[in-house]
């Protein structure tokens, strides 16, 4: 498509743009994905199509579609009206965008719009705009910073993210664990959080050899590159670069930029209990199920684990009264009673194993921490107990 053949369709000289529906229906959902629903999209004009770039604090998302397009253009728009238009517009096969204002100064160097017009087939739309000087300046690496490249499987990468997540901490004073700690280990890539009551660990298979690797992801920004990958995580790799202050992810033909937590994750291993001499094999969507009845009828924060043989007893004590269970578990070791937080046992469980499947905790005493590991290969969680 030539753009002399193109031009014809303007209705006037304002910057104006054409660009395939659906291409720009598939980028704005991505994009809108980060935005509030007043927060806008910048368009703005490069060779051969239009960038689209949407931030939202710390994050910013990039991306560029191919268009016919006036090299003045260049406008932020409303993310979520834009994308109900692109959805529920007339149907076309194209969108003219064409930029407007209230006022026009024949001395300008350039149109400074707050309109834009949005002609689908012979239907036309005006939607507000903002000029692109307000816009927040784009986030990269500083210059001159070194910069650290490698890739990663989108699945890999998805389920490192959502292995870990829940156990971020959202306390503001301990701001250094808002996030998730990224790094080598052992020569590997590693992902780790934690709040404090539980550690969550996903180890991959990505070699990062004698380069270390070290960032802290804000947790809002690795939910976001979560939220891209959730189904369309694949075996196509992401690229990655990291400095000291910036990561950036590659995929999907989107960029996501993050500022980094500028601050020292603890020194968590020391933390991990070193060969916990009491283990117990447990069906985790069974035991799952049972704490969480045991604490909707009796509204226990709570719940008591006793090991004995190849029973497992489970009690919880609440405001609405008393509760107690069992099932049949493999365990090895003396006789014990160990406590938990509920909702963390419940998050532990599901995250080692999601399938529901067997799970394996490896415990030294009552008051030690308990290892959690499942049929997620390379993930291990450290669950402080509750204080009898």
């Amino acid at each position: 498509m030539h753009s002399e053949n193109i031009v014809k369709l303007f209705t006037a000289e304002n910057p104006a743009a054409l660009i395939d529906r659906s291409e720009l229906t598939e980028c704005v959902a991505l994009l809108a994905k980060l935005c509030s629903s007043k927060q806008p999209i910048r368009f703005a004009s490069e060779p051969g199509g239009v960038a689209l770039t949407a931030m939202n604090g710390d994050i910013q998302a990039e991306t560029s579609i191919a268009a016919d397009v006036d090299a003045r253009f260049s406008a932020a728009l409303p993310a979520a009206a834009l994308l109900k238009l692109m959805k529920k517009g007339t149907p076309s096969s194209t969108a003219i965008l064409e930029l407007l204002s209230d006022e026009v100064d024949p001395n300008a160097e350039r149109l400074v719009a707050n309109k834009c017009a949005i002609q689908l087939a012979e239907t036309r739309f005006v939607l507000d705009a903002t000029p692109t000087d307000v816009f927040p300046e784009p986030i990269r690496h500083v210059e001159g910073s070194k910069v650290q490249r490698f890739s990663i499987a989108s699945a890999v990468l998805w389920n490192a993210i959502d292995g870990t997540i829940d156990a971020v901490s959202t306390d503001q004073t301990r701001y250094y664990l808002n996030g998730v700690y990224l790094h080598s280990h052992n020569g590997r890539l590693r992902f780790a959080t934690t709040d404090g009551h539980r550690l969550y660990i996903q180890d991959t298979n990505v070699q990062t050899g004698k380069v270390e690797v070290g960032a802290i992801l804000p947790t809002e920004g690795a939910k976001f590159v979560a939220s891209l990958l959730d189904g369309h995580a694949s075996a196509d790799p992401v690229k990655v670069e990291i400095s000291s202050s910036v990561a950036v992810f590659v995929f999907r033909d989107v960029a996501v930029t993050l500022k980094l937590i500028d601050g020292t994750f603890p020194d968590y291993p020391r933390v991990i209990p070193a060969d916990p001499d009491k283990s117990a094999t447990i069906a985790g969507g069974a035991l799952s199920a049972r704490v969480a009845s045991l604490v909707e009828c009796t509204g226990a924060a709570t719940v008591y684990l006793k090991f004995s043989g190849q029973q497992l007893v489970i009690k919880a004590t609440g405001p609405s009264g008393d509760g107690m269970t069992g099932m049949e578990c493999a365990y090895q070791g003396e006789e014990m009673e160990i406590a938990f937080d509920a909702r963390y046992l419940r998050s532990a469980i599901e995250a080692a194993s999601p399938d529901g499947r067997s799970m394996r905790m490896r415990m030294a005493d009552p008051l030690s921490p308990a290892l959690v590991t499942g049929s997620v290969g390379g993930w291990t969680g450290v669950l402080m107990p509750t204080k009898p």
